[in-house]
């Protein structure tokens, strides 16, 4: 990846310098801004700890899929290719695929991202307790929390500017 931060929602919603899209975006310059710190952030920290580029990308990529916002699907999905993934992150950015039972880490980290992603009311303190079951800690339990809030909050941008679009 390189080292300028790509603006996945214009990408996203091919929103080009000058258009109607991208100057109705720059009228908010601190809110993109805030965006694309927490990108950053969320995407690109300087540790990754248990969840590298390419993991955070496809699960990204699976969080976009279930809600059918197909081009920040396609988006996150670069992002996914540019780390070079394994089997494991292409197979689990297709939100249709789910590991088995026994592999315990990404069956919780899957199911998480899927029930929070979809009902996120419906999570309780034993999805919770899941996650630990499964061997995350504390600090990965608030880095996938962390992906979830802001993958699902540029998808609700980009579904509100795309009803715009369509307008």
């Amino acid at each position: 990846m390189s080292d300028r931060v790509p603006d996945v929602i214009n990408a996203a919603l091919d929103a080009r310098p000058g258009s109607e899209l991208a100057r109705l975006r720059n009228q908010r310059p601190k809110l993109k801004e805030m965006t694309q710190a927490n990108y950053l952030a969320v995407m690109r920290p300087e540790n990754p700890r248990n969840f590298s580029f390419a993991l955070r990308a496809a699960l990204a990529t699976r969080m976009a899929r279930l809600w059918k916002c197909e081009g920040l699907a396609e988006q996150y999905e670069s992002v996914m290719d540019d780390e070079d993934p394994g089997a494991a992150e292409l197979a689990l950015a297709d939100p249709a695929w789910w590991p088995d039972k026994s592999d315990g880490w990404f069956f919780a980290v899957l199911r998480h991202v899927d029930l929070v992603t979809r009902l996120p009311k419906d999570t309780t303190e034993a999805d919770i307790a899941a996650l630990y079951s499964a061997g995350l800690d504390d600090r990965d339990i608030v880095t996938l929390t962390g992906l979830i809030a802001f993958v699902n909050y540029q998808i609700l941008v980009v579904a509100g500017l795309s009803a715009l679009k369509r307008g």
